[in-house]
């Protein structure tokens, strides 16, 4: 759940042989994570599995041998190894896998962390900023949270979308194609007005005077860019702060 991208959450894939298993992952890691579960018995089993960003792997219903089938069918997911088996012989050959590793019984907290640092590697293989700042505004590309003065500001899924993608290539210019299918606009027969209308808030939101930009700006013909990192003081009246939307 590719890297992770603001507003899609992640896909955690539980390959194990107990339900319970499969239940108590969702219990861990979902509404934020979209989790389901397969039991490995074969190739057959993870054609059908379907796509998965982390793949959760039970050694009580694998061998290790196992794993690298997995790893042939998930090349580009992360791997996290549920081991039975306490000790450094264990961590080391599923460290030697390319994987993480987790030995059972674990807590709730262990499951949580482990999948959350596999999201975070992740998100820096893409080799995007983690970061954009900007004086007083502070956008976090990996968690979607944006925040100006301290204060947090809440964005629409279509405006969240088009802020990743531009702080993303801060400083450069994205074309207008492709931030009308950030903003799920693409194919519309309005969809370059709805992106204006979409930029507009945004410009409401984080900029000192929405008219005349200093931080969202316009390449006409072209696309929208951000203007380049800084981290001076953005001179900006209290009282212009941007307010939730209702």
């Amino acid at each position: 759940m590719g890297a992770r991208v603001p507003g899609r959450c992640t896909t955690v894939l539980v390959l194990t042989g107990e339900p319970a298993l499969v239940r108590l992952a969702r219990s861990i890691l979902e509404p934020d994570r979209i989790v389901s579960g397969s039991a490995p018995f074969g190739p057959e089993s993870l054609a059908v599995a379907g796509a998965a960003d982390i793949v959760v792997i039970d050694l009580e219903a694998v061998d290790q041998d196992a794993i690298l089938a997995v790893r042939r069918a998930y090349f580009d997911a992360a791997l996290i190894v549920l081991s039975p088996e306490r000790g450094e012989t264990a961590c080391i050959a599923a460290l030697e896998m390319g994987a993480d590793y987790l030995p059972r019984p674990f807590s709730p907290t262990d499951l949580a962390v482990r999948v959350r640092v596999a999201e975070l590697r992740r998100f820096a293989a893409t080799g995007r900023p983690r970061f954009y700042h900007n004086g007083a505004l502070a956008f976090d590309l990996f968690s979607g949270k944006l925040s100006i003065d301290g204060q947090t500001v809440a964005l629409a899924p279509s405006e969240l979308a088009v802020l990743a993608h531009l702080a993303g290539k801060a400083g450069g210019v994205v074309g207008y194609e492709r931030l009308l299918g950030d903003a799920e606009s693409a194919g519309s027969p309005r969809g370059r007005a709805a992106l204006r209308s979409c930029v507009m808030h945004l410009r409401h939101k984080i900029e000192r005077d929405p008219l005349h930009p200093e931080i969202l700006l316009a390449e006409i013909g072209v696309g929208y860019r951000l203007a380049p990192p800084t981290a001076g003081p953005m001179r900006r009246p209290r009282d212009c702060l941007p307010k939730d939307p209702e």
